[in-house]
């Protein structure tokens, strides 16, 4: 038997799964769940607003897991034309977007260098690329990122070399 009780209090949605008489070490045991969701604030017609940030780090790690998934850009494409969408929506945001995809570049997970590519072939984040410059001149942690960082400048040129692989831009 299952029950589940939902509620807010002050931006914060509980969700609260009770689940009775589960096995436990040859005893019957209650189990209880329970998950925490932030909310965002609300939109003017009473309804949830999402918020930008969380919903574009969300797109995030779901072009990172694809990308650990597949081989290729194909994809991945979706995801990045939905975190693109967000950046764009939200200028006002520019500054919390950039400190997010500056984070980025430090990681070493499959499709980071996809994504910065593609996100900053379009919007050209001067902030972003002035941060991977810094790290070709002045190489933090393994070395061989250095050419990771080189592929990412190269994106925020008309020239890219690896502007075909995206459906996007090779249509252009």
């Amino acid at each position: 038997m299952q029950f589940v009780a939902v509620g807010e209090l002050r931006g914060v949605l509980a969700i609260i799964s009770l689940t009775v008489l589960t096995p436990r070490r040859r005893q019957w045991m209650p189990s209880i769940r329970m998950d925490l969701v932030l909310m965002g604030s609300t939109s003017r017609r009473g309804g949830l607003a999402a918020d930008p940030v969380a919903e574009f780090m969300q797109v995030v790690e779901g072009v990172l897991a694809t990308a650990e998934e597949t081989c290729g850009v194909e994809e991945l494409e979706p995801g990045l034309e939905r975190a693109l969408a967000i950046l764009q929506k939200n200028p006002e945001l520019r500054g919390q977007f950039e400190s997010r995809v500056i984070a980025l570049i430090d990681s070493p997970q499959e499709g980071v260098v996809e994504m910065v590519s593609f996100l900053m072939h379009v919007l050209r984040w001067e902030t972003v690329r002035e941060a991977v410059e810094e790290r070709i001149r002045h190489p933090r942690g393994d070395v061989s990122n250095i050419r990771l960082y080189e592929a990412l400048v190269d994106a925020f040129s008309d020239s890219w070399r690896d502007r075909d692989l995206f459906a996007r831009f090779s249509e252009a």
